[in-house]
């Protein structure tokens, strides 16, 4: 059984590092963020889910010792372990999965997604409850991706201002004062947070 949060207690950090699991870099970067800082942890590639389990949890053992407010990659053994913040689920999972199981876990996590375009936006606006629009800006990590129109980005965070909704790709504290958008609650980003360190 699923403990669950109260979600009107918990405060929502409005920077998030995106920590990649297949890098070596970004243990150090998490030993030295402060706790107003949340962590997405994310992989782009597949492992078996024990696998999966044995390297994240003792990096979840810290944001929890430590106050950090984490989101984790759906896994069954995890969300039965750990008390996420929310579950990142990518837009092919939105598709795929069954939709009464995501439901069922959006009564006590959020539900957290990568959005990058109107399709993507449209498919999961009736599931998501914390969505990244990206790529904001043009970044180091995916170079041949071009950032979003800004008249795109308006559009879609109004299509989307019931959610929480949070820059992601070349983001820092500059470039969101610069897109000047009201529907903004903050950014997540990975060099912005690696470089200060």
């Amino acid at each position: 059984m699923y403990n669950k949060i109260d979600y009107k207690k918990k405060i929502i950090p409005k920077k998030w590092f995106f920590y990649d699991l297949a890098s070596d870099k970004d243990q150090k970067t998490l030993s030295s963020l402060s706790k107003n800082i949340g962590v997405v942890f994310f992989c782009n590639y597949k492992k078996k889910s024990y696998i999966f389990s044995k390297s994240i949890k003792p990096l979840l053992d810290y944001c929890k010792r430590n106050g950090i407010v984490f989101i984790i990659p759906f896994s069954k053994c995890l969300i039965k372990e750990f008390m996420a913040l929310g579950i990142l689920f990518n837009f092919k999972d939105i598709i795929l999965k069954n939709k009464k199981e995501i439901l069922n876990l959006k009564k006590k996590f959020y539900i957290v997604c990568k959005v990058h375009n109107y399709l993507e936006a449209v498919q999961i606006k009736g599931v998501a409850d914390m969505i990244f629009v990206s790529p904001v800006f043009q970044t180091t990590s995916h170079p041949q991706q071009k950032p979003l129109k800004n008249y795109m980005l308006i559009y879609l965070c109004h299509l989307l201002k019931q959610k929480l909704i949070f820059a992601l790709g070349g983001m820092n504290d500059n470039n969101l004062k610069k897109k000047k958008n009201p529907y903004l609650k903050g950014f997540g980003g990975i060099n912005s947070f690696r470089s200060t360190k």
